[in-house]
């Protein structure tokens, strides 16, 4: 009766163990046909993918030579010794040479301005002469837990090549864009709403702001026209063609003021704000860096602030669109020694607007 228990029970377990060794010869088919699909057949684990792996073959008594596949037996086998031996793995992938130095400022600039993505602190170690990779500033930026880009609103993608990409592109160094933006202004009367006027030549990303007013009139705005035809011949910019919103505020006397200047007013389509992305890109950038930031209680508190911004996004603030360098240098080639990470030495921060505005240079 008992010999018979016992061929039962052994019957059962090999059934099982045919169940399972079909499972084991399953997994590792898969597993080489999806090996057979990567370009290259060199895998590199991680210090914790290898932890996984030996607490596994633990189970095992790492007797798992018929059946790792993912690295070499004797690779395993060497694994299991330095775990033996207290010896922790050593880092993965090349050596990194980006200097102690660079990579605090790195960090600095990160923590200091919670706004930076890491494109934006490229240009930063650019304007310091320092050339470090976009990949590496991101990397950086999570080892530290410091997420590499700003919270920006969800964009939908556009179609390249269209006729108004096309017109952008052929007029772009003759183009100025405008636009109105406001700011509310606390008065012992209540709030109020005061209003700017922003010109941006999109060749050179300078840009120009009016006074702000309570009352953007016909006659104020054709005011601002005047000034801003004056700005473009003190800075030696030929316009032809204005890209400005259907606002109401832009009537047609302001139309015919720049026309004879010789500069064309072009209406971006109804409800197509992208139309005239570089001026809308400029209001969110002082929105988002500056105004967001202050309670303004006067007109000219408010000139005040707009003003600041305007002198640091002309001098000091690095622009992606020009190959991340500042407007002063713009179009200057930037020389390195050819080293991968230069050392910068002590660092000056330059600030403006109580600290919100900060850039960085070389201590003298």
């Amino acid at each position: 009766m008992n010999q018979s228990i016992y061929v039962l029970v052994h019957l059962l377990l090999e059934s099982f163990s045919v169940h399972r060794d079909a499972q084991v010869r399953f997994l590792k088919e898969e597993n080489r046909i999806l090996r057979s699909r990567i370009s290259s057949q060199r895998l590199i684990l991680d210090p914790e993918e290898r932890t996984r792996l030996l607490t596994i073959g633990a189970e095992l008594k790492h007797q798992v030579k018929g059946l790792v596949s993912i690295v070499q037996f004797r690779t395993y086998q060497r694994w299991v010794k330095e775990q033996a031996s207290g010896k922790k793995p050593g880092r993965v992938g090349r050596p990194r040479k980006i200097g102690q130095d660079v990579r605090q400022a790195i960090i600095r600039f990160a923590r200091e301005n919670p706004g930076w993505g890491y494109l934006r602190i490229v240009g930063e170690l650019l304007k310091l002469r320092c050339n470090v990779g976009k990949t590496s500033v991101r990397r950086i930026l999570r080892e530290e837990r410091i997420y590499p880009k700003p919270t920006r609103p969800n964009r939908t993608d556009r179609v390249d090549y269209q006729p108004w990409d096309q017109f952008i592109k052929l007029h772009v160094n003759t183009l100025v864009a405008c636009d109105f933006f406001s700011k509310a202004i606390w008065t012992p009367f209540g709030k109020r709403q005061a209003f700017s006027l922003m010109f941006i030549h999109v060749g050179t990303r300078k840009v120009w702001v009016s006074p702000t007013t309570y009352h953007p009139n016909e006659a104020w705005v054709k005011q601002q026209a005047r000034n801003v035809l004056m700005w473009l011949d003190d800075n030696e910019i030929q316009a032809t063609h204005m890209i400005r919103d259907r606002d109401t505020k832009f009537t047609t006397s302001f139309d015919q003021l720049i026309k004879t200047s010789g500069v064309k007013a072009v209406k971006s389509p109804v409800m197509a704000p992208n139309a005239n992305a570089f001026a809308e890109a400029w209001i969110g950038s002082i929105k988002r860096e500056c105004l967001n930031h202050f309670m303004c209680f006067s007109l000219k508190h408010l000139d005040h602030i707009v003003q600041a911004y305007i002198y640091f996004y002309n001098a000091y603030r690095p622009h992606q669109g020009i190959g991340n360098q500042t407007l002063r240098l713009a179009g200057e080639p930037l020389k390195y020694s050819g080293q991968a990470a230069l050392k910068l030495g002590d660092l000056e921060c330059v600030e403006q607007l109580g600290g919100l505005l900060k850039s960085y240079r070389r201590a003298a």
